[in-house]
């Protein structure tokens, strides 16, 4: 068992040297009858109380370190984030989710993967589900108005950017149904670690390629090809996806010409946008849910059981 020792001061020098032994149990550590005579002075108690807390922030460590074991659990360091002011009271507002998101995306900004969301799409020839994870680039800049000007201060899109390749299955499957009622339908969700909320964001895709006739569009197609990284822009130019393996043909590095700049986009390079008509808001901290739905060109908000 661990050993605190502890040295009195000159007012209490005359003192022997006690050595406190702390047994390791769950109710913390047992004393010896001699330490708990009155001769022990506050000093030595307050070195035995500040190795009691070491020792206990090292079981709460190890305790995070084992993993999330209930995502419900409201008793994490940051479970009350979407809280009341001073975290005295659960937040119950209903407000619209463009609004709620933008302090989740805040609050995570800086855990790394925590703009990866899943985007989940239907095989149009089986019927069977498929998912994978992708990277949310932000939402599209509001569409400048029909009489050139642009967009008031504070106005915000609701469509979600993201990028894909045309030769990937998302496009076949989310493009290939016949049905006007089932074409390009898609749901997104995303998990904020951070805060313990999960929006579910139902919609259709659309994808944005190097035929794309609408010029804000295609401005912003290039504008989001420009911000990639190199290793990003270099996929592009890989072997077909999903075929039997061949190593890769020389690309252009980072994209780029010999003279450093960007190469225009590739045909292959789509800019990939979810118009969301439904979000599913869960908040874990207190069970809180909520309904967003758009009707016409409205958003309406709902609270509902979780």
């Amino acid at each position: 068992s661990d050993t605190c020792e502890s040295a009195t001061t000159m007012a209490v020098s005359r003192l022997p040297l006690i050595c406190i032994y702390l047994a390791t149990s769950s109710s913390g550590f047992i004393l010896p009858s001699a330490a708990r005579s009155n001769i022990i002075s506050p000093l030595i108690a307050s070195s035995a109380k500040r190795c009691t807390s070491r020792s206990m922030a090292t079981a709460s460590s190890t305790d995070a370190a084992a993993g999330l074991g209930d995502i419900g659990n409201s008793s994490g360091k940051d479970s009350n984030k979407g809280r009341g002011r001073n975290n005295s009271a659960p937040d119950e507002s209903v407000i619209p989710w463009r609004e709620r998101i933008n302090g989740s995306i805040a609050r995570s900004r800086k855990i790394r993967g925590g703009n990866f969301v899943q985007i989940a799409t239907v095989d149009p020839e089986t019927s069977e589900p498929r998912c994978r994870t992708v990277v949310f680039r932000g939402f599209l800049s509001p569409r400048p108005r029909e009489d050139g000007s642009t967009a008031e201060k504070g106005e915000e899109s609701c469509v979600m950017k993201m990028i894909t390749d045309l030769r990937s299955s998302k496009v076949g499957e989310a493009s290939g149904h016949t049905s006007p009622a089932t074409a390009n339908n898609c749901e997104l969700v995303w998990w904020f670690s951070k805060s313990s909320e999960q929006y579910r964001v139902r919609g259709s895709l659309q994808f944005v390629g190097g035929d794309e006739t609408d010029d804000f569009l295609a401005r912003m197609r290039k504008e989001q090809w420009g911000n990639l990284s190199d290793m990003a822009r270099e996929q592009f130019f890989w072997r077909d996806p999903s075929i039997d393996y061949k190593p890769q043909l020389k690309v252009p590095e980072g994209g780029r010409g010999d003279d450093g700049k960007v190469l225009s986009p590739p045909d292959n390079f789509l800019l990939m946008l979810l118009n969301p008509t439904r979000v599913d808001y869960l908040r874990l901290g207190d069970n809180f849910r909520q309904f967003d739905e758009l009707g016409g060109d409205k958003w309406t908000e709902q609270r509902v059981n979780p």
